[in-house]
């Protein structure tokens, strides 16, 4: 196969934007970009979620032509991204005891795995199952073949996510006559193309801070041992900016202008100006981009707790990245709510790019996420020369009872569509509910504890009161 008919392209499907970039792989690890195409996407994706399946639809229908239009070459399939609110881990425990010591086989390792898989629930699909270290007896082991064990246990921290988030994008997808060849989670893609050997090893928390949702990921030992997806970022501080009768575009600039996550002093400060003529006070401006920060800070520090890994376990520290994170003095928020000192902030990927046809290609970092999901990809996406039948690719995707009154047929499209909408917002409405319910029950836990700790600390001091007077003697009384 000629080297042009062998590339990789990757979608990305991003709550302000849907990015689809076509590369080569290069022999040192670089990437050739091939082609390259952006459509915005607020009006049908929210929260990293699909709610409009016919925009969607569209969407990827124009920006599969752009790619093809630019390589003249078809594209057969592609490598999408999944993430968006309501993403998280669960741990589930997996124990097998035997009669005696055994061998443990790669056979047995897998029968677990499946095991795990099988306790999916009919609402949540498990996207991706990372086991952590095995337990086999009082020893832990990250590979257990080859050792001899009475017990071997597994604890699999499960990626999970609504049954609907797959289902809404290859439906949208198969719509548009588009085979996806594989569904990488799109934060862990960034990991691996962001987070250096050591910051895995000695533990870390990775945060890609989005325009509607921030993820957050934690890894010790080379290992993923919590994942969240918390629906908050960049544009809800521009939706609060637009609660000053404020534009979207002019409250972006004035966010990245004037806006500050941890703002030492505001005495002094003169109006900012709008374009309108209209002044509104820094104070009430800094006030409303501060705290909305403070809240997706205390957020990302609720996940790190849930993670029960401690700070001083995390040496590698925080690594911050996406576009939500050029917000000024954010390290110093970090530094406050989180206590963590060592904070890296990443623009670009650890994979190298060669694109002399876009010279300013990912200059700000807007592609990380497709290039990351790019690289992750092995099959070929190519499909041909421009204009070859591509119907043996799409055959899966033929409705096998087709609708012959075209008016029926767009009927029943428009009831589907309709159907999976309620079903979408339904979703989001539990999704949200139990974020809610999370960080409430969270709150609760550190006012016991408080409590906890303060009624302890009462009971010492009077302990040591009552002993004090009891070894008086009445003389000394």
């Amino acid at each position: 196969m000629a080297a042009e008919d062998n590339f990789i392209v990757a979608i990305e499907l991003g709550s302000s934007k849907v990015t689809g970039v076509a590369g080569r792989k290069q022999p040192d690890g670089a990437i050739h970009i091939l082609a390259f195409a952006q459509e915005p996407s607020t009006s049908f994706i929210r929260k990293g979620r699909i709610n409009n399946v016919n925009k969607m639809t569209q969407c990827l229908i124009n920006m599969k032509e752009k790619l093809e239009q630019k390589l003249q070459k078809t594209v057969s399939r592609v490598y999408v991204g999944i993430g968006g609110m309501g993403m998280h881990t669960v741990a589930n425990p997996v124990i097998k005891d035997f009669d005696s010591k055994i061998e443990i086989t790669q056979e047995m390792v897998d029968r677990m795995a499946d095991e795990n898989r099988i306790s999916a629930s009919t609402e949540r699909d498990i996207l991706e199952a990372v086991p952590q270290e095995y337990r086999l007896g009082t020893q832990s082991q990250i590979d257990p073949v080859g050792i001899l064990a009475e017990s071997i246990e597994c604890r699999f921290l499960n990626i999970v996510a609504n049954t609907s988030v797959k289902e809404e994008i290859k439906s949208c997808f198969r719509n548009a006559g588009i085979n996806i060849a594989d569904m990488p989670i799109t934060c862990l893609a960034l990991a691996d193309a962001m987070l250096s050997e050591a910051e895995r090893r000695s533990g870390c928390v990775f945060v890609d801070m989005g325009s509607e949702t921030t993820s957050v990921a934690v890894f010790k030992n080379n290992i993923l041992r919590h994942l969240a997806v918390i629906p908050l970022g960049g544009a809800n501080v521009n939706k609060d900016i637009m609660s000053l009768q404020i534009e979207d575009d002019e409250a972006e600039e004035l966010k990245l202008k004037y806006g500050s996550a941890f703002q030492e002093t505001i005495e002094g400060m003169a109006p900012i100006a709008l374009r309108d003529g209209r002044t509104v006070s820094y104070e009430e401006f800094s006030g409303l981009v501060e705290a909305r920060m403070e809240e997706i800070v205390q957020n990302i520090n609720n996940q790190i707790k849930l993670s029960k890994y401690e700070k001083s376990q995390l040496i590698g520290g925080l690594v911050i990245t996406g576009g939500a994170s050029n917000m000024r003095d954010l390290d110093k928020a970090l530094l406050r709510d989180t206590g963590f000192e060592k904070i890296r902030f990443v623009r670009n990927l650890r994979i190298g790019l060669r694109s002399p046809e876009y010279p300013r290609f990912n200059k700000e970092g807007d592609c990380n996420a497709a290039l990351a999901i790019l690289d992750k990809g092995e099959t070929n996406c190519c499909g041909g020369e421009l204009g070859q039948p591509l119907q043996q690719i799409f055959e899966e995707y033929q409705d096998p009872k087709p609708v012959e009154n075209e008016a029926e047929r767009l009927a029943a499209a428009e009831a589907e569509a309709k159907a999976k909408e309620e079903a979408e917002a339904k979703a989001r409405e539990e999704e949200e509910a139990r974020a809610a319910e999370e960080a409430r029950l969270a709150a609760e836990e550190e006012k016991r504890k408080e409590k906890e700790e303060n009624a302890k600390r009462w009971r010492d001091r009077w302990g040591k009161v009552k002993k004090f007077f009891d070894g008086l003697t009445n003389e000394d009384a």
